[in-house]
């Protein structure tokens, strides 16, 4: 197992976009009866929703499951320089695909669907999102905004704000430079 696998109590560690903290690692009986070391861990920022919430996971099956600890700084300014930039092209999104984009766990992707589904929201006054595409826009945003607020330090209040501030610009910024996510409401890639 590499370096970004070490893992020990204290750690904070991102799982499906949510910051977690290590509690205790400790040898567990496996499946089949062998012993492995079992990561056990909480969410990192408790809400009345995830207090009770213990999650634990096989060492072995920690890449496997794409928990990962949480980016670096220069990754977290990358992803709120992608929020402020307009994205290239028309984009439309397929929900059932940008929900893969949601569980890979990638600051980079989630960032893109954020700013997918914050545009279509201000696009559309009249017609608001569908109840997926709001979930989907509340659990990305969720997303970033834990993973920003462990990385730079600062309060969940702030990382929403800082993101909020990234997408009001889009209207005055150049086209992203790169991969965009574009699939059609029906489900087939663009």
């Amino acid at each position: 197992m590499n370096d970004k696998h070490q893992f020990k109590v204290g750690d904070k560690v991102v799982d499906f976009g949510q910051v977690c903290r290590i509690y205790k690692i400790k040898k567990d009986r496996n499946l089949e009866g062998k012993k492995e070391d079992c990561i056990y861990y909480k969410p990192y920022f408790k809400s009345e929703k995830n207090q009770s919430i213990v999650c634990s996971i096989p060492k072995s099956n920690i890449e496997e499951e794409n928990v990962r600890k949480p980016v670096s700084k220069k990754k977290i300014n990358e992803v709120l320089k992608l929020l402020g930039q307009k994205p290239n092209g028309e984009i439309t999104i397929n929900v059932t695909k940008a929900s893969t984009y949601l569980r890979e766990n990638d600051p980079i992707e989630t960032a893109r669907l954020l700013k997918i589904l914050w545009l279509e929201k201000q696009g559309n006054e009249e017609k608001k999102l569908s109840t997926r595409k709001k979930m989907m826009y509340q659990n990305a945003m969720r997303h970033l905004v834990e993973e920003i607020a462990v990385v730079q330090n600062i309060s969940l209040k702030k990382a929403r704000e800082k993101i909020s501030r990234r997408l009001k610009k889009i209207c005055l910024a150049k086209p992203e430079e790169g991969k965009s996510i574009e699939v059609s409401e029906a489900g087939s890639e663009k």
